[in-house]
């Protein structure tokens, strides 16, 4: 054998001995290294999904802590217990509010743990009481005065939180109980079962006795496993939550790279070359693909993939369709954000309009008695007083409206001929410089609503059409028929129920939005004028009315194009109710009849007795409900009209006239509200019959409202109906 010849052959042999030895080297270090990457990114991302499990299971039961640590209704509840007045739990823990708190039972326990109140949703004989023995709200509640556990009930998995009950100044829960309160969620199967379907996982809550040792994620064969323990009312797990997702994705890619590495091994430098090309096509370009349009936000870009029945082609899709489950997300986060926000500011509202509109009342109210006695620069300072109190008053009601909390009185009218009564006040307010068009629809736009709150959406749409125009331009207000079809009609961009609505549109030629301002500007507070040329309460008012009055409102508008509201009202066939007419006030000395008025405030009961005294009325004035049927019995002639307000210590408005309804059945009945919501009214629409002098008010008003049901009661008396 020749020498040179086998040295030649040598060296070729060590060379690929040495290139084999290399590549198998270089790719068994990679796979060793990639193998170590693999696991501690396997383990972060086990971290990150216990992690936002465990949020998960924190959010669920969100809505059952903020009801059982509100501590603002504490004082109710306990007087209720103590007075064992059924009546308000009801009232207040109404079907309603489990809607409004996603919850569907709640109960009510008495300090000696007997039942006080229950209610739920699924009208279940099962769900009436806790399923607990009697010793369990002593182990409840031995260290805490929260409780959180899970019960097994027919209907499935229902997760409670409890509390303790005191007065409302014990937030810290530190004295005796005076009851306690429990609220409930069940955790329905088939939701679970479509949330699996919905995500790739295997998602199974099982029963303590069918617990098992957990089985380990081994992520790197596709097998993903974790699972947490729900505690029952003793601290003893009663069930565990198993969430596992098997990938074959992962296998076959592993599959795919054991595969790769063998076929390196012996085809070395055409295998090397085959594969460098293929993974520039196969994965590289489609990572590249990927990556340019997730930076860019451009999912079209991936349609081509998506199209390729491969691992990048389902990856693509899963992507966009992530993306688009994420921002769907995101606009229902958005839109449960602005509900809460609504519903914060409206508790809000609503928890200071009654004592402020006292205020008020009483401020505008001897205001005007100054003014009527002052004169020159004292009366001055007066009238400046009066119209400090009127633009408070109308700060609260724009609260209230924005917030759907103001009380409406609807009457079935015509919306056009609405619209053509406040023409020429419309442009007083707007100015000669903008020109406004009416153009009304044939015939008759019958809706119920309360036309004094119709009023104010057209003038604040106007006048916000007015700062939009400021050198001048055109404000078209106009009425039609549509018949809406779906929940959300794309022509509308407003969720309103399917049928026939008359659509009252205002168009300007104004300044216009651009986006970011339109997605904003029905909030409360938003402005884009000045400091202290807004409050930013107009369109949010004129939201809140349409809501109230069960309509939609959209707007479309761009920047420089003017802006075009839509307001959708439910069309109505009833008839006209006709307009009634303006009461005489008459002068002092010339009335016979007698007013009972029950005022628990003193600086407004004197006001009241004292504004009707001047009008000529005899007048009983009474602090208390007590002291308005004590006045009553002892009275011996007839009593013609009740002044009461409707929120009061003793009992409410409503039950005092009930009373003394008994004792003088021809008496009228006048309810002076602040603000009472539910109280008189359903949802803030107040029921036909009933007469409501909202705070504040003026002398006049109050002189002329009066006059205007006793007028009525002579009318009725003059026809022998009475």
């Amino acid at each position: 054998m020749n020498p040179t010849r086998v040295n030649v052959q040598t060296k070729i042999l060590l060379l690929l001995i040495a290139i084999v030895a290399t590549l198998v080297g270089g790719l068994a270090g990679l796979k060793v290294t990639e193998q170590r990457r693999f696991r501690e990114i396997a383990q972060n991302r086990a971290a990150e999904r216990n992690r936002k499990f465990d949020a998960f299971l924190k959010e669920r039961g969100d809505n059952l802590n903020v009801l059982v640590e509100d501590s603002s209704t504490w004082n109710d509840m306990v007087r209720a217990i103590v007075k064992d007045d059924v009546t308000w739990a009801g009232q207040n823990l109404s079907d309603e509010t489990l809607a409004t708190y996603q919850i569907n039972a709640v109960w009510i326990y008495k300090p000696d743990l007997s039942l006080f109140y229950s209610r739920n949703n699924r009208y279940a004989d099962n769900l009436r009481e806790l399923p607990l023995p009697p010793d369990a709200f002593a182990t409840l509640f031995r260290k805490e005065r929260v409780c959180h556990f899970f019960l097994r009930v027919p209907q499935g998995w229902m997760e409670i939180r409890g509390g303790t009950v005191h007065p409302s100044i014990d937030r810290q829960r530190e004295t005796t109980p005076q009851g306690y309160l429990f609220a409930g969620q069940i955790w329905i199967d088939d939701n679970i079962r479509r949330m699996s379907l919905f995500t790739g996982f295997d998602i199974r809550i099982v029963p303590a006795q069918e617990i098992a040792a957990p089985t380990p994620s081994t992520e790197e064969r596709g097998l993903i496993t974790f699972s947490r323990l729900l505690p029952g009312w003793n601290g003893e797990p009663i069930a565990q939550i198993m969430v596992q997702n098997d990938s074959p994705i992962i296998r076959e890619l592993n599959q795919a790279s054991e595969r790769l590495f063998l076929y390196l091994l012996g085809f070395a430098a055409a295998l090397f070359l085959i594969v460098s090309v293929s993974l520039t096509a196969w994965v590289r370009r489609p990572l590249h693909l990927i990556t340019k349009s997730l930076k860019e936000k451009n999912l079209e870009a991936l349609a081509p993939l998506q199209k390729r029945r491969h691992e990048f082609g389902r990856l693509a899709e899963l992507i966009v369709k992530s993306q688009r489950t994420e921002e769907a997300l995101q606009r229902t986060e958005d839109q449960l954000r602005h509900s809460q926000k609504l519903e914060a500011v409206g508790r809000l509202a609503g928890g200071i309009a009654h004592d402020f509109n006292n205020l008020l009342t009483a401020i505008i109210g001897y205001s005007e008695l100054l003014e009527s006695q002052l004169s020159g620069e004292d009366r001055d300072y007066a009238l400046q007083i009066r119209k400090a109190g009127e633009q408070a008053a109308s700060l609260t009601r724009q609260l209230l409206a924005f917030s759907r909390k103001q009380l409406l009185q609807p009457k079935v009218l015509d919306l056009n001929a609405l619209i053509l009564d406040m023409e020429k006040l419309l442009q007083r307010v707007i100015g000669e410089h903008i020109r406004i068009q009416i153009e009304t629809s044939p015939g008759q736009a019958r809706v119920c609503a309360d036309p004094h709150q119709l009023e104010q959406v057209v003038l604040n749409l106007g006048v916000n059409a007015r700062d939009a125009m400021p050198g001048g331009g055109k404000l078209t207000i106009s009425t039609g028929h549509v018949q809406l079809g779906t929940m959300l009609n794309p022509a509308t961009d407003t969720e309103v129920a399917p049928g026939d609505y008359i659509l009252l549109t205002v168009c300007d030629t104004g300044s216009g939005m651009d986006a970011e301002t339109k997605e904003q500007i029905f909030e409360p507070f938003f402005t884009t004028k000045g400091p202290g040329k807004g409050t930013g309460l107009g369109l949010a008012t004129v939201y809140g009315i349409v809501k109230q009055s069960g309509g939609g409102i959209s707007v479309d508008s761009q920047a420089g194009h003017g802006s075009t509201f839509h307001i959708f009202l439910p069309r109505v066939e009833a008839p006209l109710e006709p307009q009634k007419p303006a009461a005489l006030l008459c002068g002092p000395g010339d009335r016979t009849e007698t007013i009972l008025v029950i005022e628990d405030e003193e600086v407004v009961r004197v006001l009241l007795c004292a504004v009707l005294k001047d009008a000529g009325y005899e007048v009983l004035c009474a602090g208390s409900p007590h002291d308005a049927l004590r006045l009553a019995k002892a009275h011996s002639g007839l009593i013609h009209l009740l002044v009461t307000d409707v929120v009061m210590p003793e009992m409410h408005g409503p039950v005092v006239a009930r009373l003394l309804s008994a004792l003088q059945p021809a008496m009228k009945i006048l309810f002076v509200s602040g603000y009472s919501e539910n109280d008189i009214s359903d949802q803030g629409v107040l029921d036909p019959g009933l007469e409501v002098l909202q705070k504040p008010f003026t002398h006049q008003s109050l002189v002329r409202k009066v006059r205007e049901i006793l007028a009525s009661n002579e009318e009725l008396a003059a026809g022998g109906q009475v």
